[in-house]
Parts: C-alpha cells; structure tokens; sequence
C-alpha cells in the first residue's frame, strides 16, 4: 500500500484518523502559512471535521459573550474534544497562534501573528471560510479550499445538513436589545452566512473542530487513513561467499526490506574484523549488493545490513556469520624444467623439474603444459610428481 505525505495531498482531499475510536472524516483546506496575519505556527496541513462532530452553545455562562478566548467552545475544542482524539495523531497537532478578535462587545481589532489565540483545536473564523460582512472583524484570510461559495461551506450532522458556528463575533455598535456583546457569526445549513441578529452565544449549533498538523512527519495510504512514518524492516538476508581469500575483493548481498509508507530509500553495510566489536560502513546505496576488499592478513570477517528511508528512519541489522579469512600465497615458481634436446617425432621424451617451495605449505601439486609448432598451449599432465613422460606426434618441427 503506497503512501503520500500529508503535506503532499491536495487541498479538498479527504482525510481520516479516529476520534473516540470511531474513523472520521477531515478536509484538507488549506496547505502551508494562509498570509501575514498568522504566526509562523500555522504553517502545516489546515484540516477541517468534514461534517459536524456535535450540536452545543458557543458559550453559555448566564449571559453567552461573544468573547472566543474565553468561550466554552473554545474550551471543548482544546479539552474534551481534544482528549477523544487518536493519541498518536493528538500528539501530533500543532500548537497555534491564530488570528482572533480579543474581548466581547462590539471592538473590530484583531489580535494577530505572535498575538494569536494559542490553540490546539479551534473553529474557523468568518473571513477563513470565504465569507465578508461589515460588522464582522477580519480574522484571517480566506482559505484555499472555500473557492465554490456557499457549496463548500455546507456540513452535515445525522445525514441532514445543519447550521454551524464559527469563531467571529457580530460587532454591532448596539442594536437596541442590550445584547449587542452577545451575537456571532454561523454558518446556515445552505451554507451562507447567517444574517445578524441571528445568532447568539448561547443557542445550539453544529461544531467543527479544526486544526494544524505537520506536512512533512505525517502520511496519507491509499484508504486516506493518517499514519506516522514507521521504520522500514530489516533486509530478509545477507549473504558472503566462503571461504573468503585474504587479499580478494568480495561481493556482499543482501533481501529486500519492506517499508509501509513506501518511501524506502537504501541500505547501509558495515564490515567488522574484530568478531563484531568495532564496525566500519563500507556501502551506502540503493543497491541490494556491493563489493569489498578484504586485505590480505585479515584473520576473520562479518558483515551486516540494514535500510533507512526518505525520513531517516532505520530497520535493525541483518547480520551475517563471521566467517574465517584464508590468507594463502601463491607457491613459488619450479626452480627449473629439462627436456632432451633431440627429440624424435613418434617417439617419446621424458621430461623433469624441480620442486617448487609453498610459503603455506600446502603444494598440492603441478601443471605441465606443451606448445607445438608455436601453437597454443595444452595442459599434458597434473599431479603431485615432478616428472612426465610424453609422447611426440610426427610431423612436429618444434616442441616446448
């Protein structure tokens, strides 16, 4: 099963990971840092809960300001919703300074950049989702994915659609009611902007929990599942040849490793002479082979092997065997070689020479080779005496 980076996936695609043990949908909506008014923070993968996780007030303290800060939702988007999330993606989830109007009432200034609302989870503001409105303040820009008006505002909740907040207040100077520091901005169930005066603090609506998570660290499968980057396995085998000549160049080989996400990227190899003690990298590739030159008077080698992906993540180490180094010399050449000097077509000749001396002491033997006419050479004789008779063909000129 192949996988992408989350930062790779496109936005509007979907994405999935579980909240309270149940696999649940999120949209990408945004890629990367979405202008100046964010902090450096908010550079990652925006996603958004697909449809509405639950129905609860935006505050409901007695009197529901519209102050976000201190809202109730922003408190259940950071405690309770939160908590419910897969721990291995929750601890993933960056930590933010967004973009958000400061107090209640009816104040237009927005708190941004470093002066951000930090946040782990938070809901989109009005400008975030494509929306404009004169009593509202700008808290933001708008996101990639709200290019399509109100059609890719619109949220479900039971398979019904259903209205939705978000984290911009009404800012009205005061309209008469004396609740003017209790109105904020929702999103309806066709997935326009509700009008002022429609929504207050303390009534139901849908929740949407947004957030940031990292581009790079995180990956998508082909089910659109979330995972972290896991290590690749360690290569299936390594092999030497035996026995291993002191002075000789080898080839080591290895298997396969498999990696989930797919982005295995090479092996490494080390060489220890020490039985494992003290080990030296001799191959960095990707490979599944490579060559090494074991030097003469090397009493023993091992070899081990193990992957590394695009991340930098490891497998174990595959080990070979230790295997003891042969470090034999070549014997000496044959001290000297007699052949008759009249030597008679159709008949024989005995031919001699001297022993040679093996530095290891295991000459196993000899090989004699004849040339006739200037021809190639042909092996006549192998064995363990330093003597052969041989027989002449007529018609040869010469023979050595």
């Amino acid at each position: 099963m192949a996988s992408v980076k989350l930062g790779n996936k496109a936005v509007g695609s979907v994405v999935k990971f579980k909240v309270d043990g149940v696999l649940t949908e999120f949209l990408v909506v945004h890629q990367g840092k979405p202008g100046s008014m964010y902090d450096d923070s908010c550079d990652g993968t925006w996603l958004l809960m697909k449809d509405i996780y639950t129905k609860s007030y935006w505050d409901n303290d007695g009197k529901g300001y519209n102050d976000y800060a201190n809202s109730a939702v922003h408190q259940y988007v950071n405690n309770s919703f939160l908590k419910l999330v897969d721990a291995g993606i929750r601890e993933k989830i960056k930590l933010v300074k967004i973009p958000y109007r400061p107090g209640f009432g009816n104040s237009m200034t927005v708190n941004s950049g470093a002066n951000g609302l930090l946040s782990r989870c938070f809901l989109l503001a009005a400008t975030e989702v494509g929306t404009t409105d004169k009593k509202m303040p700008e808290e933001g820009v708008k996101l990639s994915y709200f290019t399509q008006a109100n059609a890719t505002r619109i949220a479900y909740f039971n398979s019904e659609k259903e209205s939705w907040f978000i984290r911009t207040p009404v800012c009205w100077e005061n309209n008469g009611s004396g609740l003017h520091d209790r109105y904020i901005k929702y999103i309806k169930k066709d997935g326009y902007l509700a009008p002022d005066g429609s929504g207050t603090a303390y009534q139901n609506k849908g929740i949407r929990p947004a957030m940031i998570l990292p581009p790079d660290t995180l990956w998508v499968n082909d089910a659109g599942e979330i995972t972290e980057n896991t290590a690749p396995g360690a290569p299936s085998s390594i092999t030497i040849p035996e026995p291993v000549m002191g002075g000789t160049s080898i080839t080591v080989s290895w298997g396969a490793s498999s990696d989930a996400e797919g982005n295995l990227e090479g092996y490494a190899v080390e060489r220890s002479t020490d039985g494992g003690s003290v080990w030296t990298q001799i191959y960095q590739g990707s490979d599944r082979k490579a060559s090494n030159s074991v030097p003469f008077g090397t009493a023993s080698v091992m070899y081990r092997v193990r992957a590394y992906d695009s991340e930098g993540l490891t497998s174990s180490w595959r080990t070979s065997a230790q295997v003891t180094v042969v470090n034999n010399t070549a014997p000496g050449a044959s001290g000297g070689i007699s052949v008759p000097e009249e030597v008679k077509g159709g008949g024989t000749l005995d031919i001699t020479w001297s022993a040679a001396v093996d530095p290891d002491g295991d000459l196993a033997g000899y090989a004699l080779e004849r040339q006739a006419d200037g021809g190639a050479w042909t092996v006549i004789y192998t064995g363990t005496e330093a003597a052969f008779t041989d027989t002449v063909t007529k018609g040869w000129q010469t023979v050595a």
